[in-house]
């Protein structure tokens, strides 16, 4: 998935006055989240939650008479999840203003996108595809999975298996190195720092 961080500065940008101490005075300790747990992080999600939703019913034929979408058109409609950015971002909010909707205003952001890509199936019913049968926790749901997902997969993990690295480099390297270990507050019996 695109930066969102790089294309909008959230994750570097402290706010004047902060909600909390993880936009305040933590940010930059957490700032690779802001790419997979911000509202604009939600926002992408969504719109990919769509997309793949949106190719699999016409793949599928669910609804008689919508054509499949073909390759390219699929692979047009991820680059769109891909390169989400600032321009986008503000877009969708530009468009939840008038539709006081977060998720309407994501299904009208990929509606707009595939009837670019696809203009000749715009009265076929290709766009109403989009969010067909769908309620905004449908979405949400996914949504959330994905984000938790790319946080944790991108982010925490690769940074508590480079911890667990180093602690284990350390006691190799300190397996020799004799200490007192302590129980119940007091020196008791000997070990090593490994």
């Amino acid at each position: 998935m695109s930066s969102l961080a790089a294309s909008t500065s959230l994750a570097d940008a402290q706010p004047p006055i902060a909600l909390g101490a993880l936009d305040g005075r933590y940010r930059g300790t957490v700032a690779a989240l802001v790419d997979h747990l911000s509202e604009p992080a939600l926002n992408r999600a969504r719109v990919h939650v769509e997309v793949e939703r949106v190719g699999h019913l016409t793949e599928r034929e669910v609804v008689p008479g919508v054509r499949r979408l073909t390759a390219p058109e699929i692979e047009s409609l991820r680059e769109m999840v891909r390169t989400f950015g600032a321009a986008e971002i503000d877009e969708m909010a530009a468009t939840e203003r008038v539709t006081q909707h977060d998720v309407k205003a994501v299904e009208y952001f990929v509606k707009k996108r595939l009837t670019q890509i696809a203009p000749d199936d715009a009265d076929r019913g290709l766009a109403e595809l989009i969010h067909f049968a769908c309620t905004s926790e449908d979405v949400n749901n996914l949504s959330y999975a994905v984000m938790v997902k790319g946080a944790v997969t991108e982010v925490w993990l690769p940074r508590a298996t480079a911890l667990v690295e180093a602690i284990a480099t350390m006691a190799s390297g300190l397996r020799d190195v004799p200490l007192l270990a302590h129980t119940h507050g007091q020196p008791a019996t000997p070990t090593t720092m490994g």
